[in-house]
């Protein structure tokens, strides 16, 4: 049985890019919900321009699959001139595991 993966990407928008990253990501987590890939919550920090993604891949065959998505290409490739990624964490575990 697959298993649901963590990835949290920490991003902030290049200058001038705010609203334009931020349709983008909408654009973005469309596709994946679409796709059945992923689902996505996407926080804004309050003190910084942060702005941080936590992505519940649905399984790994999933997030292999939306490399090939032409429409989720499409969006990661755009918002590689609106945003800076500070920081990715691809695949994140459980540290204490059910129960504690």
């Amino acid at each position: 049985m697959s298993q649901e993966i963590l990835s949290i990407a920490i991003f902030e928008a290049l200058p001038g890019h705010e609203e334009a990253s931020l349709t983008t990501m909408r654009a973005l987590i469309a596709a994946l919900s679409a796709g059945e890939y992923s689902r996505d919550v996407l926080y804004r920090d309050a003190k910084s321009r942060d702005h941080v993604l936590l992505r519940h891949w649905k399984s790994e065959e999933a997030r292999r699959a939306a490399l090939e998505d032409p429409e989720v290409l499409r969006c990661w490739a755009k918002l590689a001139h609106e945003i800076r990624t500070v920081r990715i964490y691809e695949t994140l575990e459980e540290a204490l595991g059910q129960g504690g």
